[in-house]
């Protein structure tokens, strides 16, 4: 992978290239200055796929280089380093189509993240011609999105639910059946069990059977640890 590096500060443009040489099939074929010479690069030079981006480089308003860059080469995935962490910044490149935003200072990892992310999606697209809806939650959202409950909802009345976790989590109920669940709250058990259910369901509680001395074990629901 071809990144480039535009940084007024050497140094620490040296640190940046350590950190994105450690990776596997990375190179840094570039390194910048100022505004001027990534312009004449680009017009000259084979793009990169990837360009870490200092906010404040010499020559450069605000976010021209930005835009220049997405409005002619919208392939390059440009990854903003840089101390500005005012929203109004954030807001405006995201807005842009930056691809991450890395606040200064940073760790070797954070630097590495966009690039490993990147590398996923290049394999993703080399290996894929369709896509299912996982593999679309890994590619714009970075992450899996889990499947809702399939317990169904009906006959939950929602207030009776937040009462019942809230007491759960005062420790007002704790190890508690469906049976003593209906006694508490004046409900039938069928429903009290519905509702216990539901929140085991949700991950708010968990279950335990307890064996008494006769009879079958009882099923008690508490607050999930």
């Amino acid at each position: 992978m071809n990144i480039w590096i535009v940084e007024d500060d050497f140094r620490i443009a040296n640190i940046h290239q350590e950190y994105i040489e450690q990776l596997e099939r990375c190179k840094v074929t570039g390194s910048f200055r100022n505004g001027q010479e990534v312009k004449e690069a680009l017009a000259s030079k084979q793009v990169p796929h990837m360009l870490f981006l200092d906010l404040y480089i010499p020559d450069v308003e605000g976010y021209e280089l930005v835009m220049h860059i997405r409005q002619r080469h919208p392939k390059v995935a440009i990854v903003m380093v840089t101390a500005a962490a005012e929203a109004t910044h954030i807001h405006a490149l995201k807005a842009l189509g930056v691809y991450d935003y890395i606040v200064k200072p940073f760790n070797e990892e954070r630097l590495q993240a966009p690039i490993q992310q990147l590398q996923k999606e290049q394999k993703m697209f080399a290996t894929n011609e369709y896509f299912k809806q996982k593999q679309l939650d890994l590619l714009f959202l970075h992450t899996v999105v889990e499947e809702q409950a399939t317990t169904s909802t009906k006959g939950i009345d929602t207030h009776t639910l937040d009462t019942i976790k809230e007491l759960f989590i005062a420790k007002q109920l704790d190890k508690v059946t469906s049976n003593e669940l209906s006694e508490k709250m004046g409900i039938s058990r069928s429903t009290a069990r519905r509702y216990l259910e539901h929140l085991v369901a949700e991950k708010v509680l968990e279950t335990a059977l307890l064996y008494g001395t006769v009879g079958r074990p009882e099923r008690k629901y508490m607050l999930r640890t």
